[in-house]
């Protein structure tokens, strides 16, 4: 292993967006359920409204953020969302009934979400190097038993949630925690995410270093699409022009060599 690597005791990482999505995407998901209630769209209608969506968020006097802190806070935002996005489409109508109570009740089944390809053999890596593992997630507290279903749960040894911590990414709160709870320092900690602002500028406010999972794999990108219920209200930090990641990677398998792991660790 490399001197860098070595310094590394604890890896933290984001779960919407790094670990897990939904399926087969949020656009996917939101035309299969308006499809079942007779509407018709197609992914490529939800991702070009996505924009608009974001401007009304931006409006809110919130701005999106604590939404997962309580179940209340949560229900109220996503149903807002939802009926934006209905609205935005062309179905406005379709935005005052019951549908985007439909549409909340799919985003939080457990069976809407997948691993992507490269989250299990990293988190194998990861935990035979010897890595204390570690979540940091802006989500619901129903990520642990997501967290379980998808079977991830047994690789970590510190999971921290807002839904349950009281704290959202990029709050200094909720890295302190996790920080306290593996036991580790910040120069011996990194934390991996899709999120430029929450998970970069909240890890480097305490001494972290903060690794961006780029998994578009270009340096600009447009408005980003919400690719898991974690990450709707997240910008990536595109706006944030003064946060520069610690290190860029586009595929979590590309994060054992940056940590310096070698066989003989």
């Amino acid at each position: 292993m490399t001197d860098q690597g070595s310094r590394i005791r604890a890896v933290f990482l984001d779960v919407g967006g790094t670990l897990a999505y939904p399926h087969p995407s949020f656009h996917g998901l939101i035309d299969e359920v308006c499809q079942r209630h007779g509407l018709i769209i197609n992914p490529a209608d939800a991702e070009r409204a996505e924009p608009a969506v974001w401007a009304r968020i931006a409006e809110r006097e919130d701005v999106g953020r604590g939404f997962s802190v309580s179940a209340e806070r949560s229900q109220a935002f996503w149903l807002f969302v939802y009926r934006s996005f209905l609205t935005e489409l062309g179905f406005a109508e379709a935005a005052e009934t019951d549908l985007p109570q439909r549409l909340l009740e799919t985003f939080v089944r457990l069976e809407s979400y997948r691993l992507y390809d490269d989250a299990l053999p990293t988190l194998d890596v990861l935990r035979s190097a010897g890595f204390t593992l570690g979540v940091i997630s802006n989500w619901e507290e129903w990520l642990e038993r997501l967290m379980v279903s998808l079977g991830i749960r047994e690789y970590f040894d510190v999971a921290i949630i807002s839904g349950l911590a009281g704290h959202e990414k990029p709050d200094r709160e909720i890295f302190l925690a996790a920080l306290d709870a593996a036991g580790t320092r910040p120069e011996e900690t990194v934390h991996v995410g899709d999120s430029v602002r929450d998970d970069v500028k909240g890890a480097q406010a305490v001494g972290i270093r903060g690794i961006w999972l780029d998994r578009r794999g270009a340096p600009t990108v447009p408005i980003a699409a919400m690719n898991a219920a974690s990450v709707q209200t997240d910008d990536r930090g595109l706006s944030d022009v003064a946060t520069l990641p610690d290190d860029r990677i586009t595929s979590l398998a590309e994060l054992p060599a940056l940590l310096g792991i070698t066989a003989t660790r």
